[in-house]
Order: structure tokens, then C-alpha cells, then sequence
């Protein structure tokens, strides 16, 4: 009796294989004219349909719009805004249910995985299509009551966009090998209403391989990796960015031939939240509610015993720089969290590298554009951070920029903390030959006003037991000794050991700093503090 039924099942499912598998072929390609109206055309080399494990395989498939079809619909003003050129090397449709489809016409499936996917999307704000717009729904309702796929993946997918502009200009996308992945897709009569749904999916999650290339200039090597795209959330991911140099220290000094900050940066975890793809793909716009940078680091070198690069630095302010970009941008608020940075510098008096660390740092900046009618609304760009200054000093600033003001303005405000100046060592000797023999830093307060020709200043700094050496370097210029007389004097006649001296007010000093125009923002904003320091501590002619 078993063996009958097991012959029965077979026969019927060698039937229901051949008929419906021939019915599926013609409904397919019937499908597709009779819902775009003869636009649209269906190839394929091969289909089948294993009804006993509820599959569908398509071999070598494409979908191609009639052009003399396009040209009456131009016409008739109802052609579509956009128009697809797809071809697939094969489509798999897993765990199909052909009894509801075939009886009921309910199209499900658990799975369906597309393989090298080719996809091209012509957008065309020209085209005034005056036909009445309908759903995904409307679309398939006179043929079928629902389409529902678990979880449709497009595995190696290249994607081209192209979007014509009202104007006739054109915009060119192209993405090679993306991941995508939708989730519990589903197009009925009411899933265009279900607000847990976007575009009828749970989410549409987009993935590229990792990205690498040389920068303009083919100093770097840039990387990008882990980029994946979440739909529904309209968030960017981002694993790992990486700017690496091509060469090391020496031989990038060596190509420029002169003094050239050399960078090292990576930044994890990157997410751009609320990210605009339209004016991004459109409009070449980047629009975003937030970006999140978790960890980091950015490592700056420079050699000064080169000789400058010919020209200034005039115009190249981080508020300038950003108006000067060809995208347009604007990003509500951008956070970073501990990032560390690090600026080395080769001494030409030394032959030696000194260097200043910011770790654990922490910044939140608001307000980053450079479209007008925003920096109308608001022109000020700020931003807050603390970190931990050479492994032992608590700093907080506020940086606020001007945007759009020809002066290029800026406003500094900060406290440092609770610092060992001895800390300080690693760059004072290879850079001044100074070593801080004692200094306790209870707080440094400074406010700076500045633009890209001067900037001015009040700095108080708070401290006890300061004592200083006055150095020379061996003669194999790989040590240091200590010049005693000098020392002696400096310390007993020139440095205040303290701040305020007993019995004495505290000092303040107020600064008035000429910018060197040679010489980067972040240059003008140290050596106007470090003026101010350097006075108040009696070290100004050291």
C-alpha cells in the first residue's frame, strides 16, 4: 500500500511539474507585458519547477523596456519617471508554495536568492506622466492577491543609476558588487499602510565590499571597509576607515621636499544616522541628523628641518575649507568618542622629534554645512570636547566658528586641570631644550579670539614648584646635559616658581598674537596660548 501511494505522489508531482511548469513559463512573461502596458519584456533560457521540494530555478533571465513602447507612452505623456534594464545570471525561489499560487494565486516563498544581478535605473525628471499613479498592489491585483518573500538576498549585485535632471544634465551612479538583503517582503492590500514596514519590507539592508584606492595625489592609500546600509532606519555603517600613507616618514619628506604634514588616521564604528539617499544620489548632497565615529586615532608628522612649501595658508581655516567643498553638507551633529591624536614634529634644532598627545578624546560638534540658506539661519558652527592632554592633564574646549564671515572669526574657550608639567618633557626638550624638572598645574583657563590674521587672548594658569633645566645636547647629538649656571640663574632670578607667589595677586596674561600666515590654524590658536603661559611663568625671553 505504501509503495502505491509513493507512486501516486511521484506521478502526480511529474504532472503538476510538467503542466504547471509550462503555465508558469507563459504567466511570467504575461505578467510582466500585461502589467507595464507592453513596456516591458521577459527572456530566460531555462525554467523549472520542482513542485515536491516547492522549488523555482531561472537560468540567464532579463528584463528590457521597448523603446518604440516608451516613445508612445512619451506621447500619450504616461511613460514612467523610471525605466530598468535588469538581467540575472539565475533566480532561486526556495520553499515555493505552488498549490496557492497556481488555486488561490498567492505568490509565497521563504527564499529567494538572486545571483549576479545586473540592474539599470534611468530616473527622468523631464517626463511629465499625467497617468494616474498606482500601488505595487493596484499593479498586480488583477493578476494575483498577494506577492510575500521571507527573505530575498542579491548576492554580487552592480547597480547603475542614472538620474536626468530637470534641466537635461545628468548624474552617474555605479556600485559594484553590493549585498543586499530584504526582509519579510510582502505587496497586499495592506502592507502600504503598515507603519512597521518600509517600501513594503521589514528593512532593505545594502552591503559593499571593501573599498580601497590612492588618493589624488598618490601620497595615501585609502580604505573603506564594512559598508552596509539599513533602509528602514536610513542609517549608514561604516566598520573601519583607514587614510594610510604610501611611504614612511622619510621617504614621504623626501618626495615632497619640503615641509608637509604627513597623516595617519583611522576611525571605527562610523554611522551616519537620518542619512538623505535621494539628495545623495540626486542632488550629490550629503544631509544627515547625526554622525557617530566610536574610537580612533590621528597621527600628524612633520619635518621642520625642510624648508617651507612656497605660498600661505590663508583661506584653509576648517570653516573655510568647508565652504569650499563641491558637495554640499549639512549634518546636525557630529560625536566622537575615544579618539586619540597625536602631533609629532622633527626639530631643526635638535635632530630631534618632540611631540603633544590629546587621548580618550571626546567632541561633539553641531552645525556642520556650507549651504547658504542655513548658515543664514545660524552662523555658528561649535565645537565641545575633553580629552586627556599628555597622559595626565584633564582638558575641556569650545571651539566656535564664524561660518561664511570673510574675516574667517573664531572664539576658543578651555580648562586644563590637575596636570604634572613634567608630562610636558617630551616635547619641551626636543623642541626647546628645556626640561621641566618640577611643576604642579592645578588649572589653566584661556579664552581666544581670533581670525585668519591675529588672534588675542587671557590665559591664567595656577601652579606650584616649578623648576626648570637649561639643556645642551651632547656632541653626538644623542643627549642631553644640563647647563648648571644657566639653570641656577633661570630658576632663582627669571622663572616664578609658582602662581599666584605668596603674598602676591595671581598673574593673567593677555595676549596679542600675530598670525604667522605660513602656519595652520591650530598653530596660531597653540602659540597664542603658549605665549601666555610662557609669560605668566616668567619664561618669555627663554
Amino acid at each position: 500500500m505504501a509503495g502505491v501511494f509513493t507512486l501516486l505522489v511521484l506521478g502526480t508531482g511529474w504532472y503538476l511539474n510538467q503542466h504547471w511548469n509550462k503555465l508558469l513559463k507563459q504567466e511570467l512573461q504575461g505578467y510582466v507585458t500585461d502589467l507595464s502596458d507592453s513596456l516591458y519584456s521577459v527572456k530566460f533560457k531555462d525554467l523549472r519547477l520542482d513542485v515536491l521540494s516547492g522549488s523555482v530555478t531561472i537560468e540567464k533571465a532579463s528584463m528590457i523596456a521597448d523603446s518604440a513602447v516608451y516613445q508612445r507612452l512619451l506621447s500619450q505623456q504616461k511613460a514612467p519617471t523610471d525605466v530598468y534594464t535588469i538581467s540575472v545570471d539565475r533566480l532561486e525561489l526556495k520553499y515555493f508554495k505552488p498549490w496557492r499560487y497556481f488555486i488561490g494565486k498567492d505568490l509565497s516563498a521563504a527564499f529567494l536568492t538572486v545571483t549576479g544581478p545586473s540592474i539599470i535605473l534611468e530616473q527622468n525628471a523631464t517626463i511629465k506622466d499625467t497617468s494616474k499613479p498606482k500601488t505595487a498592489y493596484q499593479n498586480i491585483s488583477s493578476k494575483m492577491k498577494s506577492i510575500f518573500i521571507g527573505k530575498l538576498v542579491l548576492d554580487s549585485t552592480n547597480f547603475k543609476y542614472i538620474f536626468i535632471r530637470k534641466d537635461s544634465s545628468r548624474v552617474i551612479h555605479q556600485f559594484h558588487n553590493l549585498r543586499v538583503r530584504i526582509n519579510d517582503f510582502l505587496i497586499d492590500s495592506l502592507a502600504l499602510d503598515d507603519p512597521t514596514r518600509f517600501l513594503y519590507a521589514r528593512n532593505y539592508e545594502i552591503g559593499m565590499k571593501d573599498y580601497m584606492s590612492r588618493t589624488r595625489d598618490s601620497l595615501y592609500w585609502m580604505n573603506v571597509r564594512g559598508i552596509r546600509y539599513d533602509a528602514a532606519l536610513r542609517t549608514l555603517h561604516i566598520g573601519r576607515f583607514e587614510l594610510q600613507p604610501r611611504y614612511d616618514k622619510a621617504a614621504f619628506q623626501k618626495k615632497n621636499g619640503v615641509q608637509k604634514d604627513r597623516f595617519e588616521v583611522i576611525l571605527n564604528d562610523i554611522s551616519l544616522h537620518n542619512l538623505n539617499p535621494r539628495l545623495l544620489l540626486q542632488e550629490q548632497q550629503i544631509w544627515a541628523q547625526r554622525v557617530n565615529i566610536q574610537g580612533g586615532k590621528l597621527d600628524i608628522y612633520r619635518d621642520r628641518t625642510l624648508p617651507m612649501p612656497a605660498g600661505n595658508k590663508l583661506g584653509q581655516y576648517p570653516h573655510q575649507l568647508l565652504a569650499k567643498l563641491d558637495v554640499p553638507l549639512n549634518i546636525d551633529t557630529l560625536t566622537g568618542s575615544n579618539i586619540n591624536i597625536q602631533y609629532t614634529e622633527l626639530s631643526p634644532l635638535t635632530g630631534q622629534t618632540g611631540y603633544i598627545n590629546f587621548s580618550h578624546v571626546h567632541s561633539r560638534i553641531h552645525h556642520i554645512t556650507n549651504i547658504d540658506s542655513l548658515v543664514a539661519k545660524n552662523r555658528h558652527m561649535t565645537a565641545d570636547l575633553d580629552a586627556v592632554f599628555m597622559q595626565s592633564g584633564k582638558l575641556t574646549a569650545r571651539f566656535d566658528f564664524m561660518l561664511n564671515d570673510k574675516a574667517a572669526r573664531f572664539d576658543v574657550a578651555g580648562r586644563l586641570n590637575n596636570m604634572n608639567g613634567k608630562d610636558l618633557n617630551v616635547v619641551t626638550k626636543p623642541l626647546g631644550k628645556i626640561e621641566i624638572k618640577s611643576c604642579d598645574i592645578s588649572e589653566m583657563t584661556f579664552n581666544i579670539k581670533g581670525d585668519e590674521r591675529k588672534a588675542t587672548g587671557h590665559v591664567k594658569l595656577l601652579y606650584q614648584h616649578l623648576k626648570i633645566a637649561v639643556l645642551e645636547q651632547n656632541k653626538d647629538h644623542k643627549g642631553y646635559k644640563r647647563k648648571g649656571l644657566i639653570s641656577l640663574v633661570a630658576n632663582a632670578l627669571v622663572i616664578n616658581s609658582d602662581n599666584p607667589l605668596k603674598g602676591e595677586k595671581v598673574r593673567t596674561a593677555d595676549v596679542n598674537y600675530p598670525r604667522d600666515v605660513q602656519k595652520s590654524f591650530f598653530n596660531l590658536v597653540w602659540k597664542t596660548l603658549y605665549t601666555g603661559v610662557k609669560d605668566i611663568a616668567g619664561a618669555g625671553n627663554l
